[in-house]
């Protein structure tokens, strides 16, 4: 499959696919982990395609690092679905991005979409750093998708269930080095007490997990949202996941 977008334009980046058997669960729905790939992978293949791809980033000592998600899921795709994932820059401001990713059906119909946040590092220092117009221009930026008004952080309860801790090991680590952001989510959703498909999802990446650390997880759950904090051991955090 070419890495190239369905029309042509490569700041909004599109690529068809097929919903596979291991992104789906008992259900036979992509999961929301599987999601979040998605998007993580489509945003990878745009970078690729630009000529900004991991491999020129880390010869220029960048990175750039997700620091939140919000999702909304309208419905999941089912098994062997066809459907298209895309995504664009909407700005760039200072040492940050904002991109927003979709996912339509073989309709054209949008039926999940996002809105994230990034931030520019310097590998050298693990300091966030002013991108370049080198950096940005290559992705251009367009008018961002319609999303629901949310608060700047997930707001953290303060009454919270402590679970069993998670020492990090290297199946959860990434090409930075460090624990892949739709890991954080799967922790989340694998200490809930019964299965959940949010339809809403925001995540605040706070601080990088790597190998050998240990996560210790809590879960919240209010009457219209369950918050988990992923933190070390004096509950400083690592991530915050909200799910509606």
């Amino acid at each position: 499959m070419p890495l190239i977008d369905l029309n042509g334009d490569l700041t909004v980046f599109e690529y068809p696919a097929h919903v596979r058997y291991t992104e789906v669960g008992h259900r036979g729905l992509m999961t929301l982990p599987a999601l979040i790939n998605a998007f993580q992978d489509c945003s990878t293949f745009q970078s690729e395609a630009l000529g900004v791809g991991m491999a020129w980033l880390k010869h220029e000592r960048r990175a750039w690092v997700l620091t939140h998600w919000h999702i909304v899921v309208d419905r999941y795709p089912s098994l062997c679905e066809e459907i298209v994932i895309g995504t664009f820059a909407s700005s760039f401001r200072g040492f940050t991005a904002k991109r927003n990713f979709y996912i339509k059906d073989n309709a054209g119909t949008l039926i999940a979409k996002a809105e994230s946040s990034w931030a520019s590092i310097d590998l050298s220092t693990g300091k966030p750093i002013r991108p370049t117009e080198e950096h940005v221009k290559p992705y251009g930026t367009h008018d961002p998708l319609p999303m629901p008004n949310e608060g700047r952080r997930v707001k953290v309860p303060d009454e919270m269930t402590p679970f069993a801790p998670i020492e990090v090991r290297r199946g959860l680590i990434d090409t930075n080095k460090h624990v892949n952001n739709c890991q954080y989510v799967q922790i989340a959703l694998d200490i809930l007490p019964r299965e959940t498909q949010p339809r809403e999802v925001r995540v605040d990446y706070r601080r990088a997990a790597v190998l050998g650390d240990t996560i210790y997880p809590s879960i919240s759950h209010e009457s219209d949202r369950i918050v988990a904090v992923l933190a070390d051991a004096t509950d400083s955090p690592y991530a915050v996941v909200e799910l509606k």
